[in-house]
């Protein structure tokens, strides 16, 4: 009769569940943020807890969960629209090493012990802190780590149309520059470029499907 009782929860739970995952996408499955992971941990907890409560119905419940969901998928969606808002609640990448030196208020930052560390490169292969080039703390607590001889990595200038202040600043370039190039390779307006990366001494610009289109269009 319990069983019973329970089923129709688990099954609008499970329905709420299978949405969020889709509008949320996979980054829920791999959390690229601490919201997105402290978010999930939430969820969970939020259906573990109503589900196991006799005295909670199964709309309850459902509405416990769509409230929650609904609030992340919200963030999500601000976060995606506007890159300052994003920094402001997800924080920023914190480089560790820079040009082979170790800069030790950012392990402050981090709050990343140098002994652990040493474990996270330890576990990528890498023997000594002399091979690192560049390390950055990504916001769900990975390294990226590029070695001594290795390339450097891109770095995005454009994304969703919008100009990436602090990575053009990091470039050492400004914004009537960033115009300029875009100009150069045919595009007229910055909004017309879904993203844009720098990388080997090259702009490669990636526009909207949009756009992509009607180039191919004017050139039949």
């Amino acid at each position: 009769m319990y069983l019973l009782e329970m089923a129709p929860k688990f099954l609008v739970a499970l329905i709420i569940l299978l949405i969020y995952v889709k509008l949320s996408g996979k980054s829920q499955i791999a959390p690229m943020s601490q919201l997105d992971q402290v978010g999930s941990m939430v969820i969970g907890a939020l259906v573990g807890g109503t589900l196991l409560n006799a005295n909670v119905s199964a709309w309850e419940s459902a509405g416990a969960v769509a409230i929650w969901a609904g609030l992340l998928i919200l963030v999500r969606f601000i976060k995606s629209k506007n890159s300052k808002l994003r920094d402001a609640i997800d924080g920023e990448p914190i480089q560790l090493v820079k040009n082979g030196n170790m800069l030790s208020e950012n392990f402050i930052k981090a709050n990343l012990p140098v002994r652990d560390f040493e474990t996270l490169i330890n576990i990528q292969g890498i023997c000594a802190f002399s091979e690192l080039k560049q390390v950055w703390y990504e916001l769900n607590g990975s390294l990226t780590i590029i070695k001594k001889g290795d390339k450097d990595i891109a770095v995005l200038v454009i994304e969703n149309g919008a100009i990436s202040q602090d990575n053009l600043e990091q470039l050492h370039k400004n914004e009537t520059w960033l115009k300029h190039e875009i100009k150069k390779q045919g595009y007229k307006d910055i909004k017309d470029i879904f993203c844009a990366e720098w990388f080997d001494s090259k702009l490669l610009v990636y526009p909207y499907d949009e756009v992509r289109k009607a180039e191919h269009d004017n050139k039949k």
